[in-house]
């Protein structure tokens, strides 16, 4: 038997583009959903951010673009990971359900979780990985970015459902 070209190609092109969906969207809607959680709570909370990050009289509305773009630097990695495992679940093992994505993600948020328990970037790095230290704030950091990461999972999983969906003919 005999394979073409582009039948062996389609499925690398789908991992890529499902891994570049979630990639893309997955730090779009997680900033989306960290903002108006940020506004809701309060000026008081943001007005602490900035006396906390010594921005002096910078205006609020900058100080909550700065944690807009800070959230979405910090939820870049994650989702690249998130969209890679899912791609390869999706493609590879026809495993498309939203529980195997929103579990790509908690594998995701385990994994980086676990690099900052282990290594400690110099102050001097562009690195954001959370500064962990026993099992009690691992297990809480772990409940609470697998909670903040259902929504925009869920989204990019939508996004991509026209790519994981879809059917080759042998």
């Amino acid at each position: 038997m005999r394979t073409t070209p582009s039948a062996t190609l389609s499925p690398i092109a789908r991992v890529i583009a499902i891994a570049a969906v979630f990639s893309v969207a997955g730090p779009l809607a997680f900033a989306a959903l960290i903002l108006p959680v940020v506004m809701g709570i309060g000026v008081p909370v943001l007005e602490l951010i900035r006396n906390l990050a010594n921005l002096g009289s910078l205006p609020m509305s900058h100080v909550a673009w700065v944690l807009t773009v800070g959230s979405m630097l910090a939820a870049f990695p994650p989702s690249v990971m998130t969209g890679a495992i899912f791609a390869l679940a999706a493609v590879c093992a026809s495993l498309s359900a939203v529980w195997v994505a929103w579990c790509a993600a908690a594998v995701a948020i385990a994994v980086i979780i676990l690099i900052g328990t282990f290594y400690v970037p110099d102050e001097s790095s562009a690195l954001l990985l959370p500064n962990l230290h026993d099992a009690e704030q691992m297990f809480s950091a772990f409940a609470i970015l697998n909670l903040l990461a259902f929504l925009p999972t869920t989204f990019c999983w939508w996004l991509a459902r026209p790519l994981h969906r879809a059917r080759i003919a042998s």
